[in-house]
């Protein structure tokens, strides 16, 4: 559950072969052309499509299958969270990774929920954004570590007393869950359970499917706000 930091993955050196595909989903729509601009110019990124909604994203996905969907969180809200779900839903192959002018612990624990796989605060400068975008399609997490502190701190504060197990995850795969808030990798996970690594892979994917989620992380912030199943 390490959140990558906002120093970021390195670039890619002038002779790689793969070009990462980009699709852009932003509004206004002069924001949006000119960032679609601004990463044509980089060697490994293809911009595969731009879109000024929802619906338009959705086609893109799945006309393009981009590596990374860029979604301007204002942008294309009120309901961004509901459309980030969806977005997901018809597209799991594509990793979206947020635009905020919102960017601390609150939005951040909305996009990752809704499965986003990071966040970048639209006061950054662009260099961030294109390493964020680099380690989004690289299978990391994006996200300022701070917030994301901040994020599983709250979670992990005894202040939802309310919270139950629940009943569409299996006793095994909540004690995947957990370990998995824990910070423990799918070998130590398999060798505590005295189960494979492959079986333990397995039953993280049934989790991904069942939470809707994409990510490590995303698993750990769920598995801090509820209340652990009883012995």
């Amino acid at each position: 559950m390490r959140p990558t930091a906002e120093t970021g993955a390195p670039a890619r050196g002038p002779g790689a072969a793969i070009r990462c595909k980009v699709a852009v989903a932003a509004r206004p729509a002069l924001f949006c052309e000119i960032l679609a601009l601004k990463l044509r110019d980089e060697h490994d990124l293809e911009v595969a499509g731009v879109a000024r909604d929802a619906e338009e994203a959705r086609l893109v996905l799945g006309r393009e299958s981009p590596s990374v969907l860029l979604f301007d969180y204002e942008g294309l809200g009120p309901s961004a969270e509901l459309a980030i779900r969806r977005l997901r839903r018809a597209a799991r192959g594509t990793r979206i990774l947020v635009l905020a002018t919102r960017s601390g612990d609150e939005t951040l624990e909305r996009v990752l929920r809704a499965g986003a796989a990071g966040l970048v605060g639209k006061q950054q400068p662009f260099a961030t954004l294109l390493r964020a975008i680099r380690a989004v399609a690289a299978g990391e997490l994006w996200a300022n570590r701070i917030a994301a502190a901040h994020v599983v701190e709250r979670l992990a504060a005894p202040s939802n007393p309310g919270a139950q197990f629940d009943e569409r995850l299996t006793r095994r795969e909540w004690e995947i869950v957990d370990a998995v808030g824990q910070g423990i990798r799918n070998k130590e996970i398999g060798k505590r359970l005295r189960i494979s690594e492959k079986t333990v892979k397995s039953h993280l994917n049934n989790i991904f499917r069942k939470l809707r989620v994409d990510n490590r992380f995303a698993v750990g912030l769920y598995s801090l706000d509820r209340l652990k199943p009883k012995a």
